[in-house]
C-alpha cells in the first residue's frame, strides 16, 4: 500500500501543502526566483510521478519522496542563502558618508542573521521527514515574508540611495557656479528674470537637498521600504527639476551676454 493511500491525501493536496520558500506551480515557489534557483515544473513533477509509480513500495515511496522534497526545499535554502550574500557584497561595496556607516553596518549585521538563519534551516532539514520537511518548508516561507523581504527591500534602498550621493555632490557644485554667474550679471546689470529663474532652481534643489536627508532619516529610524523608497524618488524629482532649472538659467544667461 503506498503513502498516499495510507495518508488518505491526494498527491494534488500534498504537493499544495508543501509550503516551500517560494511560490511556484503547487509547490510554491515563485516563477521569478524560482527560475534563478533552477527549479522546474518538471522537478516538482518528480514527486507526481513517485507517488503514482506502482512498482515502488510503501516505503520506497516514502524514501524517494522524501529525497525530493529536500532537494526541492534545500535548493531554494540554497539559492536565499546567495541571494543574501550578494546583497551584502553590494552594501558592503556602497560607499557612505561617515555619520551614515553605523547604519550600514547595522544592515549588514541584520543580512548575517538572515544568512545564520537559512544556515540553520538548512541543516534541520537534513534530519526530518515528510512532515518535518514540510513544516520546515512553511516556516522558511512565513519568515521570508515577514522578515527577510523587508529587510532586503530597505537594503536595496539604501544601496541606491547611497549610490545617489554622487549626484547630490554633483548638482551642489553646479549650483556654486550657478550663483556666481548670476552674481556678477546681477551686480553690474540687474535682470529680474535671471534672478526668478536662479531662485527657482536654488528652491528644487534645496527640496532635492531635504527629502534626501529625510530618506536617510527613514533608514535611521526604521520606517517601511515603501516610505524611504518614496523619498528617494521624490529627492530624484526634485533633482531633475532642478536641472531644468539650471538650463532655464544658462538660456537666459546667454542672452544677456554680448552676442
Amino acid at each position: 500500500m503506498s503513502y498516499k493511500k495510507i495518508t488518505g491525501r491526494p498527491a494534488f493536496l500534498i504537493l499544495a501543502s508543501i509550503g516551500a520558500i517560494f511560490t511556484f506551480g503547487m509547490i510554491h515557489i515563485p516563477a521569478a526566483h524560482a527560475a534563478d534557483c533552477g527549479i522546474t515544473l518538471g522537478d516538482v513533477a518528480q514527486i507526481t510521478a513517485i507517488q503514482k509509480d506502482p512498482t515502488l513500495s510503501s516505503d520506497e515511496e516514502v524514501t524517494q519522496e522524501l529525497a525530493v522534497r529536500k532537494a526541492l526545499v534545500g535548493r531554494t535554502i540554497s539559492c536565499a542563502q546567495q541571494e543574501v550574500q550578494t546583497l551584502q557584497a553590494t552594501l558592503s561595496s556602497s560607499t557612505v558618508p561617515a555619520d551614515v556607516q553605523p547604519l550600514q553596518s547595522q544592515l549588514s549585521g541584520n543580512l548575517s542573521d538572515a544568512g545564520n538563519y537559512y544556515a540553520l534551516e538548512m541543516t534541520k532539514l537534513n534530519s526530518v521527514g515528510i512532515s518535518g520537511s514540510e513544516a520546515i518548508a512553511q516556516e522558511v516561507l512565513a519568515w521570508r515574508a515577514s522578515t527577510f523581504i523587508p529587510l532586503s527591500e530597505s537594503v536595496k534602498n539604501f544601496i541606491l540611495w547611497s549610490q545617489n550621493q554622487n549626484l547630490f555632490v554633483t548638482a551642489q557644485t553646479r549650483m556654486v557656479a550657478t550663483q556666481r554667474a548670476v552674481s556678477f550679471l546681477e551686480s553690474n546689470s540687474p535682470d529680474a528674470d535671471l534672478q526668478t529663474a536662479f531662485d527657482t532652481a536654488q528652491s528644487s534643489f534645496d527640496d532635492a537637498e531635504s527629502q534626501n536627508a529625510q530618506a536617510k532619516e527613514a533608514f535611521a529610524q526604521g520606517l517601511s521600504p515603501k516610505q524611504s523608497l518614496a523619498l528617494i524618488r521624490q529627492s530624484l524629482g526634485s533633482l531633475s527639476t532642478t536641472y531644468q532649472n539650471f538650463f532655464t538659467v544658462s538660456t537666459i544667461i546667454k542672452s544677456l551676454l554680448p552676442q
